[in-house]
């Protein structure tokens, strides 16, 4: 298989796992699992710092940190068949990885230390697709995602995740937001 073709799967990668890391406590079995869905934006560290401070029980509850990075692509580029972009397809693609997994690395060293049981998990392709497909997968008891407050002209054009996952999802979604930002 190409690298190109490659690129277009759909990839879920655990970049953290903190389960029975911690030497003076075994991680008990999590009580509830709370799916945060986080990105760069403003909206998502809202989001994270009011589940961390109003929602989550630090002993018994399991933290799934998740990140969607988009699927890399060339407009154009089926046009030009007789040209190998796998290489420009693979530095962008390994830059946003990176991005990703630093991305999950600082959102979880933000958490207070007494919370034991911390994944995070870095994936590719549509947010509303991934989130919902993992939030199943891990049998999450509720997902908390931030918004963008997008108007109701731009979420009519340009689609809501967080619209999306309301309404979609068998679990409660949280959606934090902010009086101002």
């Amino acid at each position: 298989m190409s690298t190109a073709a490659s690129l277009e799967e759909t990839i879920h990668e655990e970049v953290i796992d903190t389960t029975n890391q911690h030497e003076s406590h075994k991680t008990p079995e999590p009580t509830r699992i709370i799916a945060i869905a986080v990105d760069s934006s403003k909206y998502s560290e809202y989001a994270f710092d009011w589940t961390i401070n109003n929602l989550v029980r630090p002993e018994s509850d399991q933290i799934i940190l998740m990140n969607v990075r988009p699927t890399v692509s060339f407009p154009g580029v089926y046009i030009a068949a007789n040209i190998d972009f796998s290489k420009e397809f693979e530095k962008i693609e390994n830059a946003n990885k990176a991005e990703s997994h630093e991305l999950l690395t600082r959102y979880a060293a933000k958490l207070p230390p007494h919370v034991y049981n911390v994944k995070g998990v870095a994936m590719r392709g549509d947010p509303r697709d991934e989130i919902a497909f993992k939030v199943e997968e891990v049998h999450a008891d509720m997902l908390v995602i931030g918004s963008r407050g997008l108007g109701a002209f731009k979420k009519t054009f340009l689609g809501s995740v967080s619209d999306y996952l309301v309404h979609h999802l068998k679990v409660p979604v949280i959606v934090p937001r902010p009086s101002e930002l």
